[in-house]
């Protein structure tokens, strides 16, 4: 079952992957922009929306770094949006690009050192996978089971897919859900 500090930790690492790749020479920049947009902004939502709170329920002395998460996220967000509105040729596109990453980093380092302990240390099993399943379903649009590997595509994630699908440059791929990018390389 899904584990809401498990989610976060993983839901990160694919953000990171994404801007990693962005920051290549040879890569579909906008893209890999957009698909970091569609995983990113519902991620922020969601901690702000239920975990965040939370999390401040468990442990009152978080709420400066909470409101620092809450900053750091609209920070990132902002200068997202202003890619997004750009274009890669734009000056300035490479270093806002490294500016995201390194924010992010930091924002995911105290994160996962600072408030994702308390979910761990202070919820029970049950109330971290119903707190994961939620977060799932808020920030994929999809139930939890097939994200794990239930349905389409058996226990490859969507970033597996997402890759077979740009190794075929199948166009439209980074609006896909993990269904339509299964079917559009042929495993669904």
């Amino acid at each position: 079952m899904p584990d809401i500090v498990e989610i976060i930790k993983e839901q990160h690492r694919q953000v990171e992957e994404l801007l990693t790749q962005a920051a290549e020479d040879s890569a579909d920049q906008a893209a890999l922009l957009a698909e970091v947009a569609r995983m990113l902004l519902p991620h922020s939502e969601a901690e702000e929306d239920f975990v965040y709170p939370t999390i401040r329920e468990k442990a009152a002395e978080t709420g400066d770094e909470v409101r620092d998460g809450v900053e750091e996220h609209h920070q990132i967000e902002d200068m997202l949006k202003n890619l997004l509105d750009g274009s890669p040729d734009d000056p300035g596109f490479r270093g806002t690009i490294a500016a995201i990453t390194g924010e992010l980093r930091h924002h995911v380092q105290e994160e996962e050192e600072e408030l994702l302990p308390i979910l761990a240390d202070r919820l029970s099993d049950a109330e971290r996978e119903e707190m994961g399943r939620r977060f799932v379903e808020v920030t994929t649009g999809v139930p939890p089971q097939s994200v794990h590997g239930a349905g389409p595509a058996g226990g490859e994630t969507r970033r597996e897919l997402y890759e077979k699908a740009k190794e075929q440059d199948i166009p439209g791929r980074s609006k896909m859900t993990k269904e339509q990018l299964a079917e559009a390389v042929g495993e669904g």
